[in-house]
């Protein structure tokens, strides 16, 4: 810096110069790709267990339990789980070891050993009309009632599918080894879906050749009379039916690699796509969106896509269950969520104390839409995201870090940004607005990347002015919020540096945090 354009004269004070960097909101995404200059305030550079609130703050996610446990009857992961209902009742199904079994209880209980072959990933849907249809690329299309033995209909598709759908009136499968590029579709007509005739291209069945491998399908999209199938490198709109006919939904296309992944939201239909372009996208039926381009850490290039990856969704939220890359194991053993209100990812890791990793998931759209998530390693079957807010008894474990903030990222204290960089800081203060009233919240700090370090912990039953409590400020109007916590503690006289980040930590299994705002304070002390 030139001798005209020294700062020594806005610097050159006894007291220091009084500084602000205030997080005003955390409902930023994951983003370690960017240099930090690129990055907004309130996007982490780690974010686990974090929800974002309404509020513009954020909240220890909620738990899970577990809520069916073979006893350790089998050693592989589940095939396959839904939730079926008919006149019999309603069930949640689940395929382990080529068993077909249900949830009693907190317990399983075996309904038809020996159904499918083991270890053959399957997939079906609840007709809501009397049966549940299984298939995989081994065994066919079966049917279920509660309380009746698993069967095969009159007629199944020429071959086995790995998957298989409604349309409409029609039933429709795809995935097939021999025909791998082949869609098949039924006889219209749901009570025409046990006959003989069922798949019959004499009566109005059809089948249709894609130019390749099919690799998931969306019934109803982009339009209800359409079905969106994938292959890899594309995506085809197939319509006109038993007189099918297909048209490539764009130039270029836009392909899935990872069949499960595909989860119809409000959005549109999210999928992860490895041609054209690796990523995460959302197709709302004229655009293929990027979900993993701007606010997203590098974690779709670990994802490994000969490993069992899956996708649901629930309440705007994409969870994405996949194995990572190197990590050497066989199984899921990572999960992503996509917030689609703030446009923000975070991890969601299983409490090591499990020793355990989510698989095959399943929503319960009979039962309040609940979520469960089989595991990837036991014969167990948690729900996620309960009104019980520990994992399995266990504290929650949520951490938040920044990216490295220089002096730039300040503004004085008196209002106007602080534009000169690398300066160096001296921490004095922070302020944590927040409601709670159980618990700790443990802010880290770091200097010029580990030069120094330290942290500060503060207790949320520590006193200070309450909103409605300490003072009334309308009581018709608020007295339902809830307190609003205002928390300052000083920083130590060593936490000096020119580029800082802050991790902020919260473990527990009770009433949940939710951070409003950080302020932290500092004196711009010179820039030599």
């Amino acid at each position: 810096m030139g001798i005209e354009q020294t700062n020594k004269p806005l610097l050159d004070r006894y007291d220091g110069l009084e500084i602000v960097l205030e997080l005003l909101s955390f409902s930023g995404g994951e983003n370690t790709i960017s240099e930090d200059q690129a990055t907004k305030a309130n996007e982490a550079r780690i974010l686990e267990n974090w929800d974002a609130t309404s509020l513009g703050g954020m909240e220890r996610t909620r738990g899970f339990n577990e809520v069916a446990d073979g006893s350790s009857s089998y050693t592989n992961a589940a095939d396959f789980i839904k939730q079926h209902e008919d006149s019999g009742g309603t069930q949640v199904y689940a395929i382990y070891e080529g068993d077909l079994i249900y949830k009693s209880g907190s317990a399983f209980t075996n309904d038809d050993n020996n159904a499918f072959t083991s270890g053959i990933l399957s997939h079906g849907f609840s007709d809501e009309l009397g049966f549940l249809w299984i298939t995989n690329s081994t065994d066919n299309l079966k049917k279920k009632a509660v309380g009746v033995s698993i069967a095969t209909p009159s007629s199944v598709p020429p071959d086995a599918c790995d998957r298989v759908y409604r349309h409409k009136n029609r039933m429709v499968a795809e995935g097939s080894l021999n025909y791998p590029y082949r869609v098949y579709g039924s006889r219209a007509g749901t009570g025409n879906w046990t006959a003989a005739d069922a798949w019959s291209l004499s009566n109005d069945a059809y089948s249709i050749d894609l130019p390749d491998h099919t690799q998931g399908c969306m019934p109803d999209f982009p339009s209800g009379n359409e079905i969106l199938v994938f292959t890899k490198r594309n995506a085809y709109a197939l319509s006109n039916f038993p007189n099918t006919a297909f048209r490539p939904i764009s130039t270029p296309g836009r392909g899935c690699s990872a069949p499960y992944s595909i989860a119809l939201g409000d959005e549109g239909v999210y999928f992860l796509s490895q041609y054209p372009t690796l990523g995460i996208f959302v197709y709302d039926g004229v655009n293929f969106n990027e979900i993993t381009q701007f606010n997203s850490d590098v974690f779709v290039e670990l994802i490994d896509f000969t490993k069992r990856i899956y996708g649901i969704y629930r309440d705007r939220k994409y969870y994405l269950i996949y194995n990572e890359l190197g990590s050497g194991a066989s199984y899921p053993n990572c999960m992503r969520i996509f917030d689609a209100k703030f446009s923000r990812w975070m991890n969601r890791p299983v409490n090591p104390d499990l020793s355990d990793n989510f698989g095959y998931p399943a929503l319960l759209k009979y039962s309040a839409n609940e979520l469960y998530i089989t595991s990837s390693q036991k014969d167990k079957i948690y729900e996620f995201e309960t009104e019980d807010d520990s994992d399995e008894n266990n504290d929650t474990q949520a951490t938040y870090k920044t990216k490295d903030f220089s002096s730039r990222d300040f503004a004085f204290a008196g209002g106007g940004q602080f534009a000169v960089d690398d300066v160096k800081i001296q921490l004095t203060k922070i302020t944590v607005t927040y409601y709670g009233t159980v618990g700790n919240i443990t802010i880290q700090w770091t200097a010029d990347r580990g030069l120094n370090s330290g942290s500060k912990t503060l207790t949320l039953t520590a006193s200070g002015d309450l909103l409605n409590s300490t003072f009334i400020v309308n009581s018709s109007l608020l007295a339902s919020l809830p307190p609003d916590k205002s928390v300052t503690t000083s920083f130590p006289s060593s936490a000096v540096g020119r580029r800082f980040n802050f991790q902020i930590t919260n473990e527990g299994s009770g009433i949940r945090p939710k951070i409003k705002k950080i302020k932290i304070h500092a004196l711009a002390v010179d820039e030599a």
